[in-house]
């Protein structure tokens, strides 16, 4: 048990109070150690809310394909509300955020907070599928969640606000990448790669178009694809490595022979540390996140007179993104929100 609180389920003759045991997994509502309710934290069930003056005032649950509501102190549900995101669905939460950006639907403010968000519309499916991969990481190079609702009957994630452009499009208008701003980039992926591997997650898709980029800040934000697995796969460090050969020759990978790639790789003056790097990420087998951190691409130095050189390059690609569309994290269509009042508690009871 990791939380209790008393509750009063409102009757129109007479109240009664109960005790609300918090666990990881469900919430039990009962008189001492006999619970008379008990509902599991997952994604097939709803938590509903009422609020009132920007305070949670009752949760409510369905049993018997009735919503029952129970009152108890807004702390308390606070913290309900803190321990159960992420693992439930919630509802009549709008009224806690608003969209604040006419040509981003998908950035919205936490009215109490006064923090931003973004908001993105899933279907069941996509995130039944994601949701529990991302909730059960907590990593800075891999989008956050903060919790789930419902809206219309359509499900939405709220994740962290984080501006900016995908790889994908950055690399199309900055086609030269300086050598630090590679190691940069490949080095943030492999340990957010790293955290997925160790939690059997294997992502699949890794793509620079399911990769957020702003001031050489790297985060996973595509998670559509993922499965967990035991075993060893070499997909997510052959597409890392597509990616580093595409930071440093501007060219997408096209299944090339090992052959090929290393001749483009030369034609661009790639270091020979991450041209070694590149094709064993490429092209051998069983190649992990581990190896590919322990590589030499990533100790090797360089002297006083070349660290500032590139540094100031780098410094010109980081200005010229300061224009750079930053309506890109959330694709989905995202409807206005409207608050509409619910009925009084009373009537919910």
């Amino acid at each position: 048990m990791i939380l209790q609180f008393k509750c009063e389920r409102l009757h129109y003759i007479l109240n009664t109070h109960y005790v609300v045991n918090v666990y990881k997994d469900k919430l039990t509502i009962g008189k001492n150690s006999h619970p008379k309710y008990e509902y599991k934290f997952t994604l097939e069930n709803v938590l509903h809310w009422y609020i009132e003056g920007f305070k949670i005032q009752a949760f409510g649950i369905k049993h018997n394909n009735l919503i029952k509501f129970f009152k108890a102190n807004h702390k308390d549900l606070d913290q309900l509300r803190i321990l159960s995101r992420g693992l439930i669905y919630f509802d009549n939460l709008v009224e806690f955020y608003k969209q604040i950006d006419i040509d981003d639907s998908s950035k919205i403010l936490d009215q109490f907070s006064q923090e931003t968000y973004t908001l993105k519309s899933l279907n069941d499916v996509q995130l039944q599928r994601q949701v529990p991969f991302l909730r059960s990481l907590n990593h800075p190079n891999i989008l956050r969640v903060r919790e789930c609702f419902l809206y219309n009957n359509q499900p939405y994630v709220v994740t962290e606000y984080v501006s900016g452009t995908s790889l994908q499009n950055y690399l199309a208008k900055n086609p030269k990448s300086s050598h630090l701003q590679c190691q940069s980039i490949i080095i943030q992926l492999l340990r957010a790669l790293k955290v997925l591997h160790e939690n059997h997650i294997i992502h699949a898709t890794i793509q620079a178009k399911f990769l957020l980029f702003k001031s050489d800040l790297i985060k996973i934000i595509e998670f559509s694809q993922a499965f967990q697995s035991e075993e060893i796969d070499s997909q997510d460090i052959k597409n890392c490595g597509s990616i580093l050969f595409q930071l440093y020759t501007n060219k997408l990978y096209n299944n090339y022979d090992q052959a090929t790639v290393q001749s483009i790789l030369q034609a661009n003056q790639t270091p020979n540390q991450a041209q070694d790097l590149i094709l064993k990420m490429l092209f051998k087998q069983q190649f992990t996140v581990y190896q590919s951190l322990e590589h030499p691409y990533f100790s090797n130095t360089l002297n006083p007179q070349e660290k500032k050189r590139r540094f100031q390059n780098f410094q010109k690609a980081q200005r010229s993104t300061s224009e750079m569309d930053e309506s890109e994290a959330v694709s989905q269509y995202v409807p206005e929100l409207q608050t509409n009042k619910s009925k009084s508690l009373r009537q919910l009871l």
